[in-house]
């Protein structure tokens, strides 16, 4: 009678375990991608896909090119930032260390102001993501304003 009522128990815990685990992912499904800027990879960056229609919005760090998310398949509008280093920080008595200065460079119409669309589709899911165009460019001087928040904030010209 134990050795029945032992088994049972691990039967029914097996069971329940088997049902949590599939019913956590919600027709989610891993998607592996790529994304360029000009032919070279998005060394960092962020894609985000947002549904167009029913699904679920994913998002992921792009690094060095490469990005993995979780998502439902259909179609999905796509927006991408990618940031490089521009200079660095002087350092101060309050950051003794060069702190690295980052600028957003891909242009308003890959992310805030995207219309790019793309299939996610369970037969194949992998997203490439190429992107062309000018990329945006910081501006040449500092203006007063950002020269008050520099000296307020203890950092160095660029």
């Amino acid at each position: 009678m134990a050795i029945t009522s032992s088994r049972s128990l691990m039967c029914s815990a097996l069971l329940v375990l088997v049902a949590l685990v599939g019913c956590n992912n919600d027709g989610k499904m891993s998607v592996d991608g790529t994304a360029t800027w000009n032919g070279q990879p998005i060394q960092k960056g962020y894609i985000e896909l947002q549904p167009v229609g029913e699904g679920h919005f994913a998002s992921a760090e792009i690094v060095d090119g490469k990005f993995t998310l979780q998502t439902t398949p259909g179609k999905r509008l796509v927006k991408v930032t990618a940031e490089k280093k521009i200079g660095e920080t002087a350092p101060t008595d309050r950051i003794p260390e060069s702190q690295p200065i980052m600028f957003q460079f891909v242009p308003p119409r890959f992310n805030s102001e995207s219309t790019l669309e793309m299939e996610i589709s369970a037969s194949n899911p992998n997203l490439d993501v190429s992107l062309e165009g000018d990329e945006l460019q910081p501006k040449s001087g500092l203006s007063a304003e950002d020269r008050k928040r520099m000296n307020l904030q203890g950092g160095g010209r660029p």
